[in-house]
C-alpha cells in the first residue's frame, strides 16, 4: 500500500479528519521534539502515536526531497503533494486511492468520530474535527475501534515501500 495512502488512511481513521482536510497539511505542520511528535491542525498539536508518526516523517520525507526539486514552482511543501507542485493532492483523486485499498473515506471518518466521541467532550470534538456541536453530540451509547486503522499500522511492509 502507498505510503500517502497508509498515512491519510491512518490518520482519517484515527483522529476522525476528512480527508479534505488531510490535503490543507504542509511537511511544517509535523511537529517533533526529542520524545515525540505532533501534528499541528489549525494552531492546535495532536500528539501522534509513534506508529502513526513513523507513517507521517516518511511521507514528510519523501515529500521534502520532491519539494526540494520543485522550489521554483511551488513555495508550500505540501504533506500530500498534487502533480502540480503549486497545489496538494486532488480530493478526488486521494478518495479514490483510499477506496482502491478498502479504505472509504465518509465510513472510516464517521467510525473514528464515533469512537472519539465516546473519550471526548462534544465541544472538543467538535472543533477538533471541523464539524458542528450539535452534530459532535449525538454520540452512540457503545462505539467500535476501527479495525482498519489497526491494519494500517501493523503491516509488515516498510513505510518506505
Amino acid at each position: 500500500m502507498p505510503i500517502d495512502v497508509r498515512t491519510a488512511g491512518a490518520l482519517m481513521l484515527l483522529f476522525g479528519l476528512q480527508h479534505t482536510r488531510l490535503l490543507e497539511l504542509t511537511v511544517h505542520d509535523l511537529v517533533e521534539d526529542e520524545t515525540a511528535a505532533a501534528l499541528n491542525l489549525d494552531g492546535q498539536r495532536i500528539p501522534l502515536p509513534p506508529k502513526v508518526a513513523r507513517l507521517v516523517r516518511a511521507l514528510r520525507d519523501r515529500c521534502q526531497e520532491r519539494w526540494q526539486l520543485n522550489q521554483t514552482a511551488s513555495t508550500i511543501p505540501w504533506l500530500f503533494p498534487g502533480e502540480v507542485p503549486a497545489r496538494p493532492l486532488g480530493a478526488t483523486y486521494l478518495g479514490l486511492k483510499l477506496r482502491q485499498h478498502g479504505i472509504t473515506p465518509r465510513a472510516g471518518c464517521n467510525s473514528a468520530r464515533l469512537a472519539l466521541a465516546a473519550d471526548l467532550p462534544a465541544s472538543v470534538l467538535a472543533e477538533f474535527t471541523a464539524t458542528s456541536v450539535s452534530n459532535a453530540c449525538q454520540r452512540p451509547l457503545s462505539s467500535p475501534r476501527s479495525v482498519q486503522s489497526h491494519e494500517l499500522l501493523d503491516r509488515s511492509v516498510p513505510v518506505d515501500a
